[in-house]
């Protein structure tokens, strides 16, 4: 049904939009319940057109012969009549509302100047779009470059003069973007804004030269990067996939100034990913003209200008991979700091002692083991040469996790390829395809995205671990996981007995793996019963609690432990997950064995066991259904059951294990496993899917031999 709130609208179009036909704005309006005009007339609300067919139309002067009057001219003599960019609409009919058309007006008279050469080098207008409220403030940033350059290559007085005005002039323009960012930010909270890579956080910021820079000219000693007054960034990773072509390519280019900033050179490499490709250095050697060279390169490649580089990537371009420099810079201030320190002479020093439990050592060298990480990135096929581990900006992620769900949305209806993006089936998916694998450098979708996460949270302690202080870089990596409770079980106790036996006899008939119990850690994650306690969980009238497995890649633990068990962000596709996003347990060892990828780490590996509140009834599901979440919810379910064949004969009170765990049921592996009697169900082994965290604690940590 057609939204209600577009009922009164009639809009007309003029121009031509790229990526759009007039048929299918046409379209979309009249989906949205609006009417469409192919004139305006005196009952026409919103014209939908560009700066650039206003101009060519002669809308300068409002002062028409009527007679003669083309439909902008027409919009522009109506008093009613909203004259918008493209961008209104789309995102009108993205938020299932008309939205405030001020951002998008354009006003004919300034649109005109702007064509007449007023604003010929800006280059935030671009495709007859008007700029966003983001791409403004870019803008301000850019005429503050401007100023500082005039400043720094030593313009006369009247020069200097001139810049200033400039300077405060962007001032103003910028403080003026900045209210109107904020005042979207207050009318749509559930758009978060998200932190600038691109702006130096501080003066002492070191942004890493590109390694294979070559400049021979005596006057252009230890080079660095260009880091304007403004705090903006002058350096761009630039790459492109596009399968069809067989092109993986990289294009870098970076402003290069001296330490007196009297020299300036715009750096430019570019080739196949993995090789070092070509290289040329462009400029005078003034700052204005590095910029010019730099601009000019950034749009050749991308489609975009400079300050819109976070807009949209366009098909068939180079896409802007957004970089975090902070790791980059705590790197060369600890460096400094090295350097700065008189080193006194170790030889005579031991090194300290490990205070941990020799099980607990080797448990921290599993979970931190460096090979391991290396091996599960690139049975992923992570590709660390185009964006290391740790320099994916939050952004990035986001994006790719973005561009994940538009694909699956496309697959779930193919008729986007025509309403959404203009084209046909195949052509939509391939570009999809392309734009996701130039943001993330890998080949493994979902699975890689998440795993990140966790591992650059692994990478992270395991750095800082590496720094040499009085704790052993092992009790280091353990400080770090902030666990409340880690206790290796006696392998005579009745609690180990338990537990091996759940692990051993638990195993599907269909898998065929044997174990080999190294440890099992009785665990508690510091806040975690808190966290159960104070929520709506903790008192259910239909409790179901039970003790069930959670298996992962060892080099994932150290943001699980840490961090805790997650669930899949709003950006992430729901089609990625057989049962919705939520964190999935199984009550055989086996299923959740699988995805240790026990291969990949010496075939050894870690399982979970984590007591889950799961109410009853649950909500049974034979086959799959990605928005089983939200139809458990929708019945008062707080979790899935995805019913599987062969199923636990028996279920008994997890007393029998520990006493803190009387209440929750654990399967009763002597009894065995049965056949589901209705057997007419998707899966082999059943699967419990909750989707709150506040479900679920961490209980038992296994560390097995798997083979």
């Amino acid at each position: 049904m057609a939204p209600r709130s577009f009922k009164n609208l009639v809009i007309a179009v003029s121009g031509t939009f790229a990526g759009y036909k007039q048929a299918d704005i046409k379209a979309l309006v009249e989906q949205q319940g609006a009417t469409f005009s192919s004139s305006v007339t005196d009952h026409c609300t919103h014209l939908i057109t560009t700066p650039k067919d206003i101009e060519k139309k002669g809308t300068k002067s409002r002062d028409f012969d009527v007679d003669k009057m083309t439909t902008d001219q027409a919009a522009v003599k109506s008093a009613t009549c909203q004259i918008v960019s493209i961008d209104w609409l789309v995102e009108s009919v993205s938020k299932n509302k008309p939205i405030a058309e001020k951002p998008y007006l354009l006003d004919a008279g300034s649109a005109a100047n702007g064509a007449n050469g007023e604003d010929a080098n800006d280059d935030s207008k671009q495709n007859g779009k008007r700029p966003t409220r983001k791409a403004a403030t870019k803008a301000a940033d850019k005429k503050a470059d401007d100023a500082a350059s005039q400043d720094a290559n030593g313009d006369d007085q009247k020069a200097v003069t001139k810049s200033a005005k400039s300077a405060g002039a962007a001032k103003t323009d910028k403080k003026r973007a900045i209210k109107a960012e904020d005042d979207d930010e207050s009318a749509d909270k559930s758009n978060k804004k998200q932190k600038n890579s691109q702006k130096a956080t501080s003066k002492a910021l070191k942004v890493p030269v590109d390694e294979d820079f070559i400049y021979e000219k005596p006057n252009f000693k230890n080079p660095q990067v260009y880091i304007a007054k403004s705090g903006l960034i002058w350096d761009a990773t630039l790459n492109q996939t596009n399968s069809t072509a067989n092109n993986n390519k990289f294009y870098r280019i970076q402003i290069l100034t001296t330490a007196d900033t009297k020299n300036f050179v715009t750096w430019t490499r570019w080739g196949r990913v993995g090789e070092h490709g070509q290289s040329a250095c462009l400029g005078d050697g003034s700052l204005p003209d590095a910029q010019k060279f730099f601009e000019k390169k950034f749009k050749d490649k991308s489609g975009l200008a400079w300050n819109n580089r976070l807009d949209t990537p366009k098909n068939n371009k180079y896409t802007f991979l957004e970089r975090n420099y902070e790791e980059d810079d705590e790197e060369s201030a600890k460096e400094k700091e090295k350097m700065s320190v008189k080193k006194e002479p170790t030889d005579d020093l031991p090194p300290p002692e490990s205070k941990l439990e020799k099980p607990i050592q080797d448990l921290m060298a599993f979970i931190f083991n460096q090979q391991h990480i290396n091996s599960a990135l690139a049975s992923m096929s992570y590709d660390a040469q185009k964006l290391p581990l740790g320099k994916l900006s939050e952004r990035t992620l986001k994006a790719g996790f973005s561009v994940l769900k538009e694909l699956a949305e496309l697959l779930v209806d193919p008729a986007l390829a025509s309403s959404r993006y203009a084209t046909s089936l195949g052509p939509a998916q391939e570009n999809l395809s392309n734009r996701y694998f130039t943001l993330i450098p890998h080949v493994f979708g979902l699975e890689l995205l998440e795993a990140l996460t966790d591992m650059d949270v692994a990478n992270e302690i395991l750095k800082d671990s590496k720094e040499a202080d009085e704790i052993h870089p092992l009790d280091r990596q353990f400080q770090s996981l902030d666990m409340e409770e880690m206790t290796r079980l006696d392998r005579k106790s009745t609690e180990f007995s338990e537990l091996s036996d759940y692990l051993n006899n638990s195993r599907g008939a269909t898998h065929h793996l044997e174990y080999e119990v190294i440890d099992i850690f009785r665990i508690e994650r510091k806040g975690e019963t808190d966290r159960f306690t104070n929520s709506p969980f903790a008192n259910l009238q239909d409790s179901d609690r039970r003790l069930l497995w959670h298996g992962s890649r060892s080099t994932n633990f150290g943001g699980i432990l840490s961090q805790g068990l997650r669930i899949a962000p709003p950006e992430a596709p729901v089609n990625g997950y057989m049962f919705g996003k939520g964190v999935y347990l199984a009550d055989t060892s086996s299923k959740s064995a699988n995805y240790c990828c026990a291969y990949n780490s010496a075939n050894m590996g870690l399982l979970l066991l984590c007591d889950a509140e799961l109410g009853s009834p649950m909500f049974e599901l034979a086959g799959s259904d990605y928005l089983a979440g939200e139809h458990a919810k929708s019945e008062g379910k707080i979790a899935t059951l995805g019913m599987g064949t062969s199923i636990p004969g028996g279920w008994k009170d997890a007393g029998v294990v520990n006493e803190n765990l009387m209440g929750v049921k654990i399967p009763d592996v002597g009894v065995g496993s049965v056949q589901r009697q209705d057997a007419n169900v998707y899966l082999q082994y059943n699967e419990y899917i909750v989707y709150d965290i506040a479900q679920i604690r961490q209980r038992y940590l296994f560390y097995v031999h798997m083979r």
